[in-house]
């Protein structure tokens, strides 16, 4: 069972920070590998890959269709709908019988639906009726934690206030679903977020992926909403910095799952969805592995813009297009820019709408290979006939690492740096009299680690990161603070007496 220093002591504060090392510097990847897990499952890409046959697997029920369908809802079966997502995903992760994987979770919360669906439904006795039915093989030996973490290391704590409100849930229910938080699993091998290998990741391999769905069943949309919706409220480490109310987002999103009767529409939703956590790292891939880029054309322009001003401004031509830096870009075809703008921003998510990396490979498609473009040029507003390209557009600055004038200033560009290649050229940037160091690409591990040995006197932390606690769905704790800079020992490694002496420029984006 992975960290087994844990059951140890889990008081010692040290003990803890020092078995952390083990993870170095890949947990850094935990928020992108969960959103590749997530999206995959949600699409079809993702299949059951434990082969040990479980007793969920013995129910067949619902393998042809929920046979749940409806294309319109009210607001008070959306507020139903959102309540049973909420206490699904509670269950899903905390109750006992769910966990050990006695129970196809997935095919239970068809079975309830249609009961919360009808028309002056007890919503609040049904889902009491409905968990309390599955709590006779509860057994009180889950509820010694053996995952104590310290409250100083705790970066994100469980959202389950609302279990405790009697108003919204009843009194009834809301006491089985506190019941469940006083729960603690340490095993989850079998649960549909489980943790392997001594790895902090969670696994969604347990998820059924459902290749054959029919995207017109509606019970089987919603599945795809409340599985997303839930992985986000327990197991998404920045929950709590997306800026997004997480509760009215599954009420504006409810209706729209249900709108929809095809895989295209099914797609583009998730997509939408998707952009509410505001993370670039997350990408939505459709059936065949391919991003929802083609959806805005397989047509681009061959050029780079900047947003300045609120205005869009070609910064590179990367081949003659009939565009030229520094026009002002108002208008594509029929359409203006900002409306082009808000439509990328709907189906691609980033951490800074005015900044996003991925907008820049979308914003110009096109399914035409020639368009008439409106732009201001020195002043005049003229129509451009723009040839477009079906060759990728790379933003990246490619300049290589080199000397420059005449050996008195060395330039690194970060992304490019390859193993061992700070160590190999260091005599020849170490007496410059300055070094520029390009990070506007995404930086190599050298620029962080090895680089910083020769730049920062001594060892100085740069980032904490957060793993999530297996045994309380929804809590992240935080690791060893990963430090950077010229080590007291040198690991039989020759560096350089000191540090780097000259002046030193870093290049980063805006």
């Amino acid at each position: 069972m992975f960290f087994n220093y844990i059951e140890k002591n889990m008081n010692k504060k040290q003990k803890i920070m020092k078995e952390k090392r083990k993870f170095s510097k890949s947990i850094a990847a935990f928020g992108l590998l969960l959103i590749l897990f997530l999206t995959s499952f949600l699409i079809g890409g993702c299949s059951q890959t434990n082969n040990k046959r479980l007793e969920r697997d013995n129910d067949r029920e619902f393998d042809n269709g929920s046979g749940i369908y409806f294309y319109s809802i009210s607001e008070e079966k959306t507020s139903d709908l959102a309540k049973l997502c909420k206490v699904w995903g509670l269950a899903k992760y905390y109750h006992p019988e769910v966990v050990s994987g006695n129970i196809n979770w997935d095919y239970e919360l068809f079975r309830v639906m249609p009961r919360v669906l009808e028309e002056g439904a007890d919503v609040n006795s049904i889902l009491c009726e409905w968990v309390h039915s599955f709590d006779s093989e509860i057994s009180f030996e889950y509820k010694d934690k053996q995952y104590q973490i310290p409250q100083d290391m705790i970066q994100l704590r469980p959202s389950t206030d609302w279990c405790k409100d009697e108003k919204y849930l009843g009194e009834n229910l809301s006491l089985e679903l506190s019941k469940l938080l006083d729960i603690n699993i340490a095993d989850r091998e079998n649960a549909y977020v489980s943790f392997k290998d001594n790895s902090p990741y969670p696994y969604m391999e347990n998820e059924n992926s459902y290749p054959n769905m029919k995207f017109d069943d509606t019970g089987y949309r919603l599945l795809g909403l409340f599985r997303y919706w839930n992985i986000i409220e327990y197991y998404y480490p920045y929950k709590d910095v997306i800026e997004e109310d997480w509760d009215q987002v599954l009420l504006e999103f409810i209706p729209k799952f249900v709108q929809g009767s095809d895989y295209e529409s099914y797609l583009m939703t998730i997509s939408e969805l998707t952009t509410k956590i505001h993370d670039s790292h997350a990408v939505v891939e459709d059936k065949r592995g391919e991003t929802i880029s083609t959806r805005f054309g397989i047509y681009r322009f061959p050029v780079n813009f900047v947003i300045f001003n609120n205005q869009v401004v070609i910064s590179k031509v990367l081949k003659k297009c009939g565009l030229e830096p520094g026009d002002i870009v108002l208008k594509v075809g029929d359409k203006d820019i900002e409306e082009i703008l808000e439509n990328r921003r709907k189906y691609i998510s980033q951490s800074r709408e005015d900044m996003g990396g991925l907008i820049y490979y979308d914003l110009f498609r096109t399914n035409e290979k020639y368009t008439d473009v409106i732009v201001i040029r020195n002043g005049k507003t003229l129509v451009v006939n723009v040839k477009a390209s079906q060759k990728r557009i790379s933003v990246s600055v490619d300049t290589r690492t080199q000397a420059m004038e005449d050996g008195k200033i060395y330039y690194i560009n970060g992304s490019l740096l390859k193993a061992g290649e700070i160590e190999r050229t260091v005599n020849k940037w170490w007496n410059t009299q300055g070094l520029i160091v390009d990070l506007r690409n995404y930086p190599s591990k050298e620029i962080a680690f090895k680089l910083a040995e020769y730049l920062i006197p001594t060892k100085k932390e740069f980032f904490v990161a957060s793993i999530p606690n297996p045994e309380v769905p929804g809590e992240f704790y935080y690791t060893v603070p990963y430090v950077s800079g010229k080590p007291e020992e040198t690991d039989n490694r020759t560096l350089k007496d000191g540090v780097y002496k000259g002046k030193l420029v870093i290049i980063i984006n805006e």
